[in-house]
């Protein structure tokens, strides 16, 4: 069964601690007890080398091997205080002269070095006796100096008590490694939770935040250092969230008044056709006139349906490469005769080709120039250009009418945001042309802005980026 993670970060980090730990302790422990079990192993060395260099020497001022045999004195004497040691003498052809500790039974065959060498690292085994008993050992080659006579010389060290007491160490390594986990988890436990206890005060501060709220920001100076951008980002959050909270405020607002003023028209006309009896070209008027009041209506909630689908990306763009001359004077010759009772003209100046939906193209241009036909005072001229300019294409409505207010630029591609001064012309704005042609911008990763130029023209411009 898999085990679920422990969800609380004091949990996982104290536990991490305890895992480094232990870690730590298990490494550092197994260096120990092989640095130990390689100690044990050279001083056993030392005195097999010493003992198997005694009898060496030893055999080679006997007698003859019958002497061996007769009087063993002399090697026994020699390994006399020397309880753990094991020495067997044999001649060439194996037979039996001398075994210290018959006891302890017979080894395994060993790799038998030279008179005249001293026994390498190869030769001196760690093995395991008949009997079961752990010895060390070496083996080499004596030869009687009188008679010539080879015989082998076996020395054995007992490592029962070096292997009793690496095992003790290494129960030992084992129960401080688990011991310095336990501690590490808890000192850890206790560390991260004081620790973290400004991010329980980041919490309940953001706790306190409600919608009526979102302008309280959290307290950046408060935090750890390394939570100060987390609490930076949340703040920026917090102010989106603010701001867009305030614009729906706005645009619910908006929204009301722009759709009470053609109902109350409606409703305060047909009251006045029905409080008495009317003529057939009377009512014919009011119809007429409720007419108007349905179309615009219509505008607004297509305008709406519009912004809806657009912030949604459910409006295809099928993009083109479009002539930017063809297009802007297709726009020019539609809003001719418009231009033309407003006392306005259309002037084209454009070359070059974009990249965009050709109706989405001509609606957001068409909503610039219906704007600046509104504005421009008689007399003066509209002016429509594009070109390209560093990997987009450009193209602008420029009209010399009234300065935009600083203030109201921000606002000014929000829904149903107008000026005092054309919302005195409601019936003719809805005050969604603008953010059309933002949506319609951002549906084609563009982007819109609105300058005045240095000879009183306020210029709307749209950046294509070229596909």
């Amino acid at each position: 069964m898999k085990l679920a993670a422990p969800r609380s970060l004091t949990m996982r980090l104290a536990l991490l601690f305890a895992l480094v730990t232990l870690s730590t302790f298990t490494i550092v422990g197994t260096y120990l007890y092989y640095s130990l079990a390689q100690q044990l192993d050279a001083h056993d060395d030392q005195e097999l080398l010493g003992k198997i260099s005694l009898m060496r020497h030893l055999v080679e001022k006997a007698n003859s091997i019958e002497a061996i045999r007769a009087n063993p004195h002399a090697f026994m004497d020699a390994t006399l205080g020397h309880n753990d040691l094991l020495l067997i003498l044999k001649t060439a052809d194996g037979a039996q002269l001398l075994a210290t500790r018959p006891s302890a039974g017979t080894l395994p065959l060993l790799p038998i070095s030279a008179t005249d060498r001293t026994p390498n690292q190869t030769s001196r085994l760690n093995l395991t006796t008949s009997s079961g008993l752990p010895v060390r050992a070496t083996a080499i080659w004596g030869v009687i100096e009188l008679t010539g006579e080879r015989v082998r010389i076996i020395v054995a060290h007992d490592t029962s008590d070096s292997l009793s007491m690496l095992a003790r160490y290494s129960q030992q390594i084992l129960g401080a490694a688990l011991s310095g986990a336990l501690v590490a988890a808890l000192l850890g436990y206790i560390l991260v939770r004081r620790g973290l206890r400004p991010t329980r005060s980041i919490a309940k501060q953001a706790q306190s935040i409600t919608a009526q709220r979102l302008d309280q920001a959290l307290d950046v100076a408060s935090a750890p250092e390394e939570l100060q951008q987390l609490v930076v980002a949340f703040n920026s959050m917090l102010n989106r969230l603010h701001d867009s909270f305030q614009r729906l405020s706005q645009f619910s607002a908006d929204l009301a008044h722009d759709l009470r003023t053609p109902i109350n028209n409606l409703m305060v006309q047909t009251q006045v056709a029905l409080a008495q009896p009317r003529t057939s070209d009377e009512y014919q008027g009011l119809l007429e006139s409720n007419t108007e009041e349905y179309e615009r209506l219509a505008r607004m909630l297509d305008n709406m349906l519009f912004l809806a689908r657009a912030d949604h990306a459910h409006v295809a763009v099928a993009r083109e490469q479009l002539d930017c001359g063809s297009e802007l004077q297709r726009i020019a010759d539609y809003f001719e005769g418009v231009a033309e009772d407003a006392g306005v003209r259309l002037t084209v100046y454009a070359h070059g080709s974009v990249s965009a939906d050709p109706m989405l193209l001509r609606r957001a241009v068409s909503n610039l120039v219906a704007n600046a036909i509104r504005y421009t005072p008689a007399g003066h001229a509209i002016r429509l250009q594009a070109g390209p300019a560093d990997g987009v294409t450009n193209i602008s409505v420029g009209n010399p009418g009234p300065a935009i207010e600083p203030s109201a630029i921000p606002r000014l591609f929000d829904r149903f945001y107008r000026g005092d001064q054309a919302r005195s012309d409601s019936a003719s704005s809805t005050g969604l042309g603008l953010a059309i042609v933002q949506s319609i911008m951002k549906l084609h990763d563009g982007q819109v802005e609105v300058v005045r130029t240095p000879d009183q023209m306020t210029v709307f411009s749209l950046s294509f980026p070229n596909r």
